[in-house]
């Protein structure tokens, strides 16, 4: 039990609490589970996975479906030893094809040469998921690009049966995993998913079962880059409906050998991690599986360094060497000699709801209190990455709360190197200029690279080659690291420029050639107010996804 616990409850003054209520949403016991896992894994494999596409359109000769060394065990330990602890497998994506023999279709393992049309590769990945005591899910897609009778009602029918087969033979599934994606099937129509039946079938045959995205138990956070909202909140519209944020440790859901030099960094994986987790949310990471039936070397490599670099986060709590107290304002530690530190670990008790709403962390630095970083929610967890700070005292200080805050946790750590893990731009939501902006208008204004949102972008007209984006920073700061992201490989030559007052000249802090799709750079720190993205020469026009510039370290 973690220090803090003991604590239990943190007292803060009356008037910070908005309200007393027995109406205040709670998670049900399965939410609350689920929620407490943090991760959970997704594994794209099909008929997709032979003819190397994402999208399969249900044409595809179930013989092509053939892995040559399918071991479900080497998918559960990997993911298990990555701290990984549900997996989703994709029973039927929208080609229809099924991974256990359906008596319903054709279009399934039961017509490939995979163990001579006798295999079950959900029986075996379900199977192996309960010897090593991994949670199930599995993944059924409604639309389905094969099924002749996708359009009509009695397609619903179709989907139930399906839905049956996968509740009642496999054992014990604990989420089951629907998307909202409904096209065209053969016939050339729509359907009309019967929505309420699909979940009262769930119900009735796997009650304990979380029904996610298109479901009323989980949903989904809106874009498929693994990254929550700052603030995210498991309470929307008066219920629990917690967030999870799903991403590929590839640029592809399904495996694609051209992209095995693709897979995410292992930077990149812990600033999904600090902006899923870290904000309260789930994070579902997608690792598919090869030809083979296989996780592929490079993925394997980077979830063991990805499992290694987590646990390590949480090693060495330098707050238990200070001493706790409490009080009227939330917890203080102080210690007998300054402690330095970069990282901050704050989580409160969501089964009695989530009940935070305003927080910051603070140093005493002199004789003064200083932030180092605020927020709003803190649900199952938040975390903070902050420059590196040496303190004597630190605290967690509770604004607001709509009810007595449970702190579980309030934990320092000094975690090195820590890069940009999670940093928060100093740019986001600040005032800014475009010199050019696509004709759609604030659809693609320059501000939808600030916004932390991975689904809005800045654009410009069709024909510009050369354009710039600056920001107001607000405030001098010292700045010492930028991050570009673009909708595609377009910038060719770029500058980062900055100055001080609106009347002086720009100067270069530091400047490069091609950016692509996520391109980082740390300069030397430079103090400046307002910073401009100077791009002199693009094969195309410039869109960007986001624009981050980072603190130096050693900045005020």
């Amino acid at each position: 039990m973690k220090f803090v616990s003991m604590l239990a409850i943190v007292l803060i003054p009356f008037s910070t609490i908005l309200a007393q209520t027995s109406e205040m949403p709670l998670p049900n016991p399965e939410q609350l589970a689920w929620q407490k896992m943090e991760m959970t894994m997704f594994l794209h494999f099909g008929v997709n996975t032979f003819t190397d596409r994402e999208w399969g359109d249900g044409k595809e000769d179930p013989k092509l479906f053939n892995p040559s060394a399918l071991d479900c065990r080497q998918w559960v330990k990997t993911a298990k030893d990555a701290g990984f602890k549900l997996m989703i497998l994709t029973a039927k994506h929208h080609d229809g094809f099924c991974l256990w023999p359906s008596k319903y279709t054709e279009h399934s393992v039961k017509n490939s040469p995979w163990k001579d049309g006798k295999g079950d590769v959900v029986k075996e990945f379900t199977e192996t998921c309960f010897e090593e005591g991994m949670k199930v899910g599995l993944y059924l897609s409604p639309w389905d690009r094969h099924e002749p009778k996708y359009g009509t009602d009695e397609y619903n029918n179709h989907f139930i049966n399906q839905l049956t087969e996968l509740l009642t033979q496999y054992g014990t599934i604990d989420e089951v995993w629907f998307d909202g994606a409904c096209g065209e099937g053969p016939n050339g129509k729509k359907q009309q998913y019967d929505w309420n039946r699909f979940y009262e079938t769930i119900r009735k045959l796997a009650p304990k079962a979380l029904i996610a995205i298109c479901g009323p138990d989980i949903r989904w956070v809106g874009n498929e880059s693994g990254v929550a909202r700052i603030g995210e909140s498991s309470v929307k519209n008066g219920k629990w409906h917690p967030a999870e944020c799903d991403v590929s440790i590839r640029p592809g859901w399904f495996y694609h050998a051209a992209q095995d030099e693709k897979v995410k960094s292992l930077e990149h994986l812990m600033d999904i991690y600090m902006k899923s987790v870290g904000r309260n949310s789930v994070l579902l990471l997608n690792v598919p599986p090869d030809k083979r039936g296989l996780f592929a070397d490079p993925d394997i490599q980077r979830l063991s360094e990805f499992g290694s670099t987590i646990r390590g986060l949480y090693k060495n709590n330098l707050a238990k060497k200070g001493k706790y107290k409490k009080d009227k304002d939330g917890i203080e530690i102080e210690f007998e000699q300054p402690v330095s530190f970069n990282f901050v670990n704050i989580r409160e008790d969501i089964s009695k709801g989530e009940r935070v709403q305003s927080y910051k962390i603070q140093v005493m630095s002199g004789n003064q209190w200083q932030t180092v970083a605020s927020g709003s929610v803190i649900g199952n967890r938040n975390l903070h990455g902050i420059p590196e700070v040496a303190a004597s005292k630190v605290r967690l200080l509770i604004n607001k709360s709509i009810s007595e805050p449970v702190i579980t946790e309030f934990e320092i750590y000094k975690v090195t190197p820590f890069g940009k893990w999670g940093s928060v731009s100093i740019a986001a939501h600040k005032p800014c200029t475009a010199s050019n902006v696509h004709p759609g208008g604030t659809e693609f204004g320059g501000n939808k690279s600030l916004d932390d949102d991975m689904q809005t972008r800045w654009a410009t007209s069709d024909d510009t080659r050369e354009c710039w984006l600056e920001v107001d920073l607000l405030s001098e700061q010292d700045i010492a690291g930028i991050k570009i992201m673009e909708f595609e490989p377009r910038i060719q030559k770029f500058r980062l420029e900055y100055r001080n007052g609106d009347k002086e000249d720009w100067k270069n802090a530091c400047s490069g050639g091609k950016a692509g799709l996520e391109f980082q750079k740390d300069f030397p720190a430079v103090r400046a107010r307002y910073i401009r993205l100077h791009i002199l020469d693009a094969s195309k026009a410039p869109s960007i996804w986001e624009f981050h510039v980072y603190p130096s370290s050693k900045g005020n």
